[in-house]
C-alpha cells in the first residue's frame, strides 16, 4: 500500500534557528528514533546530525488519515550534552 506522506511545520520548530532544510537532512541521514520520553502517544524524539554537522534533537508527531501519513514537526534545536552522549555512543561506534 502506497502512502501520501504530509509534513507540517510548527512556529515553534524555528525558534532555535534551524528550518525545513535542517529536518530534512536529519531525516535522510543516520538517526536514532525514540518514542516521547514524557509518554505522549504518537510523538518521537529524533537525533542526528545536518550536513553542517550540528547534533539537532527533532520533536514530532506521526499519524495516519486514511491513506496519507502526517508528520507534524513541533521541534527543532540542538541536543543537550546527555543526549550527545547517548546518540554518539550508539551511533557513531
Amino acid at each position: 500500500m502506497l502512502y501520501m506522506e504530509y509534513i507540517i511545520f510548527k512556529d515553534s520548530a524555528f525558534r532555535h534557528g534551524y528550518g525545513k532544510k535542517d529536518y530534512k537532512e536529519v531525516i535522510r541521514n543516520r538517526k536514532l528514533v525514540l518514542r516521547s520520553r514524557r509518554g505522549y502517544r504518537n510523538v518521537y524524539e529524533i537525533l542526528g546530525r545536518n550536513d553542517a554537522g550540528d547534533y539537532l534533537h527533532l520533536i514530532t508527531r506521526r499519524f495516519r488519515k486514511g491513506r496519507e501519513r502526517v508528520v507534524i514537526v513541533f521541534h527543532i534545536g540542538r541536543m543537550n550534552a546527555a543526549d550527545r552522549k547517548r546518540f554518539i555512543k550508539i551511533m557513531e561506534k
